[in-house]
Order: C-alpha cells, then structure tokens, then sequence
C-alpha cells in the first residue's frame, strides 16, 4: 500500500501532513516523534520510535546470542 503525502510550508520551513489512518496506524499523537530511516537503494521508510526500539534490541539479542555459540 502506498500514500501519497503532500509537501506543505509550516513557518520557514516544509512539512508533511499525515492522513488520519496512518496516524492511527503508527499510534501517533501531537508532540510524538518519528524517524526517517534511509533504506538500500535510496528509499527511505518512516519507523516510530517504539519500531526504532524494538529494532536494535533484536539486533542485540541476536549478537548476543552469537557470541554464547
């Protein structure tokens, strides 16, 4: 599935609108944070902070888990 986001000026600078359903999706309210990670190949993907979280304690878990082999 794809969304389409529309480029907007927010003060000085640009930003982005989120549709409803995305924002309900990512579990997002004002004031929250989201990170922009860039992918192979150019493409970026948006991840919640949990999502960033969860990420690198799996990537720990999995060293650790070669280091006890």
């Amino acid at each position: 599935m794809m969304t389409v986001l529309k480029i907007q000026n927010v003060g000085k600078g640009l930003g982005l609108q989120l549709p409803q359903d995305v924002v309900e999706r990512l579990h997002l309210g004002a004031g929250d944070s989201i990170c922009l990670e860039k992918m192979a190949h150019g493409s970026y993907r948006l991840v919640t902070k949990d999502d960033e979280l969860a990420e690198q304690m799996t990537q720990i878990e999995d060293y650790m888990h070669e280091e006890d082999a």
